[in-house]
């Protein structure tokens, strides 16, 4: 059985296994494999004018294995709205709904947040095969927004897309 918690700098380690589990990522969105320090980056890389306070990294844990991971930045890029910057699940155990746990256990402690009614993220087009799928199961509409993405030797453009945090009165709000 898994258990939702925190992800902090001191389970960078953890974390680690987790991305070099998902060597595929790292070669879709930045051209090459997983960096030494991606789980560094992953827990302390901040969008534009956001602040260390805003980020929280969430993980399902059993013992002391990381089996899934999100970072999210709560109230960007604008109050009301939680970024989900990455969710990753150990590859190893693909198929056990691990992805789907962890968002659903997110939600629920975003709809604690005071304030939150949207829930957004960017699906970067080298990915996006792999998660839009994922993501349109989870509720997640594209919007018209696109980004371009440069990363390592990729080139490319990142799609917007958002969802209703669904909970409180936000959750019978019109459209996002």
């Amino acid at each position: 059985m898994s258990v939702f918690g925190l992800v902090g700098l001191q389970d960078a380690r953890a974390l680690q296994r987790l991305i070099e589990s998902n060597a595929g990522y790292a070669v879709r969105i930045q051209g090459h494999g997983v960096e030494p320090g991606a789980a560094q980056e992953a827990l302390t890389a901040l969008p534009p004018n956001a602040v260390a306070a805003q980020k929280r990294g969430y993980g399902l844990w059993e013992g002391n294995r990381l089996l899934a991971f999100a970072d999210v930045i709560i109230g960007w890029p604008e109050p009301g709205t939680a970024h989900i910057g990455l969710l990753m699940a150990d590859s190893e155990r693909v198929g056990e709904g691990l992805g789907r746990s962890l968002h659903e256990a997110i939600v629920t402690e975003l709809c604690r947040a005071e304030g939150l009614c949207c829930l957004r993220l960017a699906i970067v087009d080298t990915n996006a095969d792999v998660a839009e799928p994922f993501w349109k199961k989870m509720g997640y509409q594209p919007t018209s927004q696109v980004a371009p993405h440069r990363q390592g030797t990729v080139e490319s453009a990142s799609r917007i897309w958002r969802r209703k945090l669904g909970c409180g009165a936000e959750a019978s709000a019109g459209p996002i």
